[in-house]
């Protein structure tokens, strides 16, 4: 919907209160469909990729000590670079508290935090090469579509894992009673029971009798089922996250939501109130 010239003119005014340099942070990190966004954020996300590889390459039993020590000062430099944005995003976002307790300012502050609290580097060094793997999420238009999938599918998945425990917890127990000698105990069982289940099949214990066999197949077959519910589920908010568009202030045309500049016209989309912006610079859905 086309808002109001006074609604305009009061985004404008608070656009305007924020300062030049923070306006120009804010376009820097929050918004991916300028020239400048882009180039940042795909620097950001090779030095994630980079970083990652490099601290890979320090886990190699072979490297000479002076080599694990290089790595250690580039996971210093790098540390100090992402503490560096992760400061600045909080003082170019709209609302530094939004963006800080957000999924993306939580994942920033732990992709630092290890380094900093962290006495043995060699740790903090290990957690960071996981953390700083869910920076991606922000550079990758396809983890993201995936992630608000499931977070609408929140409740399917509670279901379905509820169900797994379930029927691990029933299975363990009934195949620990039909051949205690195969299985010793029911968290053995269980353990079966969930392998079974989601049709990994490790083959370390099996049942041998016709009655655990048939415990076996009856997991198999729910098992089966309900992985494809969730799946088929899944794709289809995945489509329509994909399909679904938004229309552009000015010129009116289709676009995806998250985009903050029509990329028609160019034009800045506005919301009629400033706070309905969520702190990266993109309309809230």
């Amino acid at each position: 919907m086309r808002l109001d010239a006074n609604s305009s003119k009061k985004a404008f005014a608070k656009r305007a209160d924020r300062g030049p340099l923070r306006n120009l942070l804010n376009m820097m990190f929050f918004d991916v469909h300028t020239q400048l966004g882009r180039t940042v954020n795909l620097s950001i996300t090779i030095l994630i990729v980079v970083s990652v590889l490099v601290s890979m390459t320090g886990t190699m039993p072979d490297l000479e000590q002076i080599w694990v020590e290089r790595v250690h000062q580039f996971e210093m430099i790098v540390t100090f670079v992402f503490a560096m944005e992760f400061v600045l995003r909080c003082y170019a976002a709209r609302s530094a508290r939004a963006y800080i307790f957000s999924f993306y300012g939580i994942v920033d502050m732990l992709a630092i935090l290890p380094m900093l609290l962290i006495g043995d580097p060699n740790v903090a060094i290990r957690m960071l090469r996981i953390l700083r793997l869910l920076k991606l999420v922000r550079y990758l238009r396809a983890l993201r579509l995936f992630i608000s999938s499931m977070r609408d599918t929140m409740e399917m998945l509670a279901m379905v894992l509820g169900s797994i425990g379930l029927g691990a917890i029933l299975a363990g127990n009934l195949i620990y009673t039909i051949e205690p000698e195969t299985f010793k105990s029911a968290f053995d069982g269980a353990w079966w029971g969930i392998v079974t289940m989601t049709t990994v099949g490790y083959g370390d214990v099996v049942p041998h009798t016709l009655a655990g066999r048939a415990v076996a197949v009856c997991l198999m077959v729910v098992g089966i089922c309900m992985f494809a519910a969730v799946t088929g589920v899944v794709s289809i908010k995945i489509a329509r996250a994909v399909h679904h568009g938004v229309k552009c202030q000015s010129c009116e045309k289709s676009m995806a939501p998250e985009f903050h500049y029509c990329p028609h016209c160019g034009y800045k989309q506005i919301d009629e109130n400033e706070e309905e912006i969520n702190p990266e610079g993109n309309r809230k859905q």
